[in-house]
């Protein structure tokens, strides 16, 4: 049986195409396609301008988006992105907290994870992330 991959696809209401560039912003990336509702494609006058589909890649990850038609932002669900140093994570915190909120900031995860540390936060779009990264500290410990 053939392998198939599984593309995460967010939904946004009405700031798409925004949200895509502040995570490529954030994490890396670019996006590989874009498409827009217009009068010709679209019935509903309210959904015209707003991203119809998107494709983008954040590392090494392929993610797909689009701005839905009244739909709330998810529900139990969140994005984990795996960071290879405190100042890589720093620096997506800092862009994604802008309008967002911090649940958890950037701090080691308790023993006997502590190698590595964590922030958990709701960008301004509504969705969760976990940002996470080597905790320097336990780095290069005999």
């Amino acid at each position: 049986m053939k392998e198939h991959k599984i593309i995460t696809y967010l939904e946004f209401g009405g700031n798409c195409e925004e949200a895509i560039n502040a995570y490529i912003a954030a994490f890396g990336g670019q996006i590989l396609y874009l498409s827009h509702w217009d009068e010709n494609n679209c019935e509903d006058i309210s959904q015209v301008g707003r991203v119809m589909h998107a494709e983008f890649q954040l590392g090494g990850t392929r993610m797909a988006a689009g701005d839905a038609f009244g739909a709330q932002s998810p529900r139990g669900m969140k994005l984990m992105i795996h960071m290879d140093t405190k100042d890589e994570a720093e620096h997506a915190v800092s862009i994604l907290e802008q309008g967002g909120e911090v649940i958890n900031p950037l701090s080691p995860h308790p023993a006997p994870d502590d190698g590595g540390m964590g922030c958990v936060l709701r960008d301004r779009y509504g969705v969760l992330w976990i940002i996470t990264c080597p905790n320097p500290d336990k780095q290069n410990v005999g």
